[in-house]
């Protein structure tokens, strides 16, 4: 086999591809039990109008729920989400992330068929609920990184990322339980571990990926220079940022749909999707331009990264910003459809950043990361909750230009930390070379210098 090349193998027979296709409905089913408490409290706290006998007319609603007590609701999914992203990464990079990605979905999926039940007996039932179900999904998300790390060639790093983002974007529409059964029956632990993956495909991954990393992983956790690392820190800032915009979108478009543009309940859950469903699309584009790009070596991972990344939050702000100054229905929604559209790349940023920098403990990176990055999705509806009492466009403009400054804050700090190289920490000494397939000439300089030193 050649150094680097696989061995041409059917598409449909390439076990990592099924892999990423499973995360991909994994994430689409997570994502789907975040979101769909921020469209269902819209129907669930709107007047309905009732025709009584005597031909008068009154209002009810379904539940009594002030905007203080919604933004609670809706933030109560993090506040059980920030438990478990840490301990979920050191699970996953003990144990296998397998086996925690399943429990993760599993869970998830329980507990969310319970919520429209203990809605009922109060609020306080709303959000413990929604609390469990954070918990559950907090496991997922930092185990699907351990399982990338021993799947995934790097040169396909962006693409894989991105089919996941557009997982988590997908589940904002539908997803089912099946998943579970499926993923316990095809996914293994590694390559290694699996039976049923052809011996080429096997052989092609262990070569690509960066082989030092496990025995390192298998032996100490360098915590001290994980957490003293600015390009780790580069990651979490750039997951906070953005998960700041897309969580205060994600919990008060369909409420500034309903309650400042006057969209009826049908209109703002389609307008609350499309933006979403761009943002699908947009991340597949930009996964393949990266690798692209990546592997014809047109410039360094780094510089991919920032590129990606900060492109995507600078027209984010931008369009965000727009947003919250127009009057226009229509002009506000292309605004909000472009804002959230256009964090497509920060897939070929900050997310596939993880896998860069210290392949074997991206789950713990992950983790640490994800925890710290959970807090928007706290603090933000509660925040807006109080912000937006009356509500007014004015009130969701202050709303919007708080998200602005952090995509304004994440730019620079990304753009100054970030790094797309594997870092010293992380690294080992060797036998083999590191088998980047765009270090492959420099592998082959190398044995033709060798050779020629046997000559002479």
């Amino acid at each position: 086999m050649t150094e680097g090349k696989e061995t041409p193998i059917p598409f449909y027979l390439r076990k990592r591809y099924l892999i990423v296709f499973l995360i991909f409905l994994g994430y689409f089913n997570l994502y789907t039990n975040r979101v769909n408490l921020s469209v269902a409290i819209v129907a669930m706290t709107e007047n309905h109008t009732i025709y009584n006998d005597d031909g008068s007319i009154s209002y009810h609603k379904d539940f009594e729920f002030d905007s203080k007590e919604k933004g609670f609701a809706l933030g109560a999914f993090y506040y059980g989400y920030i438990t478990t992203h840490f301990l979920g990464g050191v699970l996953a990079t003990k144990y296998g992330g397998h086996l925690l990605f399943n429990f993760g979905l599993f869970g998830t999926a329980l507990f969310s068929m319970i919520t429209p039940f203990m809605c009922h007996h109060g609020i306080g039932y709303l959000i413990a609920v929604r609390v469990i179900v954070g918990v559950c999904s907090g496991f997922s998300f930092a185990a699907a990184n351990d399982v990338l790390s021993k799947w995934i060639p790097p040169a396909e790093r962006s693409r894989s990322a991105g089919y996941i983002v557009a997982g988590m974007n997908a589940g904002t529409f539908i997803a089912n339980l099946g998943w579970s059964v499926l993923w316990f029956v095809i996914v293994y632990r590694s390559p290694e571990n699996d039976p049923w993956i052809t011996k080429e495909e096997k052989q092609f991954i262990t070569d690509s990926l960066v082989k030092n990393g496990r025995d390192k992983a298998a032996s100490k956790t360098p915590w001290k220079d994980i957490f003293t690392s600015l390009p780790v820190w580069a990651i979490v800032v750039a997951q906070t940022t953005y998960n700041w915009g897309f969580h205060t979108l994600l919990a008060q478009l369909p409420l500034y749909l309903d309650e400042v543009l006057d969209f009826n309940l049908e209109e703002s859950a389609m307008i609350s999707a499309l933006p979403y469903l761009v943002l699908t699309v947009l991340v597949f584009v930009s996964g393949f331009i990266a690798d692209w790009m990546l592997k014809k070596n047109f410039m360094s991972i780094t510089k991919v990264r920032k590129i990606f990344n900060n492109s995507a939050f600078i027209l984010q702000m931008v369009f965000l910003m727009a947003a919250g100054f127009l009057t226009s229905p229509v002009l506000i929604i292309v605004c909000i459809t472009l804002s959230v559209g256009f964090g497509a790349p920060t897939s070929c940023g900050y997310t596939a950043n993880l896998l860069d920098i210290a392949p074997q403990f991206s789950s713990i990176i992950s983790g640490i990361s994800s925890t710290i990055a959970t807090m928007p999705g706290m603090i933000s509806p509660p925040l807006s909750g109080f912000i937006a009492t009356t509500p007014s466009a004015f009130e969701y403009r202050i709303i919007f230009m708080i998200a602005c400054g952090m995509y304004l804050f994440g730019t620079v700090f990304y753009g100054i930390f970030a790094s797309g190289d594997v870092q010293p920490w992380a690294l080992v000494e060797t036998a083999e070379p590191v088998h980047y397939e765009r270090f492959e000439h420099k592998i082959i300089e190398k044995k033709q210098e060798k050779k020629m030193e046997n000559v002479v």
